[in-house]
């Protein structure tokens, strides 16, 4: 039993006729101007999402970490070496609170007295303190 559906033919619109299908538009995106009012929100959530990154509840006061240690240089003890030497080769000064410095960070390693220090030792020289910096 052949039975053939009584479906009518699919007619071919005639013409120019327009598309069904709508082809998407260019959004054209404007920045708002800035705002000062606006930055200070944006500030204010910056600053939340900070607090929540700390897990800081507000008005809670946070300190700053330490600061970075500076590296303590390595310097081998040599029959040339004098200690203004190496104070103006660290600290650009030959004068004696530079030189004592050197001498003092190594005092236990070097012994009671500046001469006694021996080619070979290992010292080191540490970072300049404030009070010491030129201006």
């Amino acid at each position: 039993m052949d039975q053939k559906k009584n479906i009518p033919p699919i007619k071919k619109p005639a013409g120019n006729v327009p598309s069904l299908i709508k082809k998407p538009t260019p959004t054209v995106i404007k920045k708002a101007p800035i705002n000062p009012a606006n930055q200070i929100t944006d500030m204010s959530m910056k600053a939340e999402l900070e607090m929540q990154r700390q897990n800081l509840r507000p008005g809670q006061i946070t300190k700053p970490g330490p600061a970075p240690a500076t590296p303590v240089i390595k310097h081998v003890w040599t029959k040339e070496d004098t200690y203004a030497d190496l104070a103006f080769k660290y600290y650009g000064s030959t004068k004696e609170p530079y030189w004592r410095l050197i001498y003092n960070h190594n005092k236990k390693t070097i012994g009671n007295h500046p001469n006694d220090i021996r080619v070979g030792l290992e010292i080191e020289i540490p970072p300049l303190p404030d009070e010491l910096k030129k201006k």
